[in-house]
């Protein structure tokens, strides 16, 4: 049996969490879709990338960026920034509200040659403002009718909600807020989730995980400002893993300041491992050393203990199954989208510092070699050569 394709990467390790696949694998594309490859069948494609000692995986999904460029002082272009860095998907958190959606959708979104997604911030006027003043945050203030025209107009980019629970910004209002957040979004067809920051907020973290419902994201879930995740014996709060029994999903979201090393290590040591890692890049981290891209971030999970194919995992097929993209992105099943990112696991030594002093020795990291999207190679290392 011959089989024609536009593109064919052999010889190197898929890890494909979606199908439980890790081992030796070719993966064939055609039309911008991968298309399957019964064993022993001849290929003849347009072009061939040898990918021998080299990792493929999923297109990444990043699950909490800033991608609003041109429009937030904070905005990252996320051609240029996740591309390279094997990022096919990016979801952005909260950039925009409903009074300035509609420009993020026509200037960014409708430009970008990844996919892009979004959730709606509550406050009208987004993280716009950001870093010289915060966003508005009073629930009287949240337009309820607009949000739910603004979801409904842009439903196949908008995901949900998108609130900030600081004490820094929600002051007084303390759970308000996120409350009346969940209050609009049951009203909603689907009742939309909600994705909650939740460093350095005013009430314990398991009070807020109880808030939440099934398919809403707890984001920055390893931050060491305030109330976090742990009690005073290193233990995972009760609260917190029964919000994930019931299907709350944790984000680590990382960030420049929301994560700690201590939090994270007493986490991961008690067993409660992120559902998605994500890096939160904004226009001051994304390649700073302290965030970089996501790349870094997989390998700083992978350094602090979680196997690979876990960390793969939280960054592909999890991720793809909260955007209802199963079968399509964050896999390499035949059908899905063309996104493919190659990576060389290389032992390097580089250190990781927190905002707190403490650091992370890494010994090996996950170096981008090439970004396929949606069948186009869009990113090569010019060390690698095929």
């Amino acid at each position: 049996m011959v089989i024609q394709g536009d593109l064919w990467i052999r010889g190197g390790t898929v890890m494909d969490p979606a199908r439980g696949i890790s081992g030796p694998a070719d993966v064939l594309m055609r039309g911008g879709k991968v298309v399957e490859l019964p064993e022993g069948a001849v290929v003849e494609a347009k072009k061939e990338i040898n990918a021998r000692g080299l990792i493929v995986v999923p297109g990444l999904i990043d699950y909490h960026a800033h991608v609003f460029y041109g429009g937030t002082g904070i905005g990252i272009n996320p051609d240029s920034s996740c591309l390279p860095q094997g990022i096919t998907t990016v979801v952005d958190q909260g950039s925009a509200g409903i009074n300035n959606f509609t420009a993020f959708f026509q200037s960014v979104m409708m430009h970008s040659q990844m996919h892009v997604f979004a959730y709606l911030h509550v406050s009208a006027g987004g993280l716009a403002t950001l870093p010289q003043m915060l966003e508005t945050v009073d629930p009287a203030l949240f337009d309820a009718e607009a949000i739910a025209g603004t979801l409904a107009q842009y439903s196949e980019r908008l995901l949900g909600l998108k609130i900030r629970q600081s004490r820094e910004i929600v002051g007084n209002w303390g759970l308000k807020p996120l409350k009346a957040a969940l209050g609009i979004s049951e009203k909603l067809p689907g009742k939309p989730p909600i994705v909650v920051h939740t460093t350095n907020a005013p009430a314990a973290s398991d009070e807020i995980a109880e808030l939440l419902r099934p398919g809403d994201i707890f984001a920055h879930v390893y931050q060491g400002k305030g109330n976090g995740i742990l009690d005073v014996h290193g233990r995972v709060l009760a609260g917190v893993r029964k919000a994930r029994e019931r299907g709350v999903l944790f984000d680590t979201a990382d960030g420049r300041g929301h994560y700690a090393f201590s939090v994270a290590r007493y986490a991961l040591r008690d067993g409660f491992v992120p559902d998605i890692l994500s890096t939160d890049a904004v226009r001051a981290s994304v390649y700073d050393s302290s965030v970089f891209g996501m790349p870094l971030i997989l390998s700083k999970y992978l350094n602090l203990g979680m196997p690979l194919e876990a960390v793969i995992k939280c960054g592909t097929a999890i991720p793809a199954h909260s955007l209802h993209m199963d079968g399509r992105l964050g896999t390499l099943a035949p059908g899905a989208e063309a996104d493919v990112a190659l990576f060389r696991l290389q032992d390097m030594e580089y250190t990781l510092t927190d905002v707190f002093g403490e650091t992370l020795d890494c010994h090996k990291l996950l170096v981008p070699q090439l970004t396929v999207c949606g069948g186009t190679v869009v990113y090569r290392n010019v060390e690698f050569l095929y």
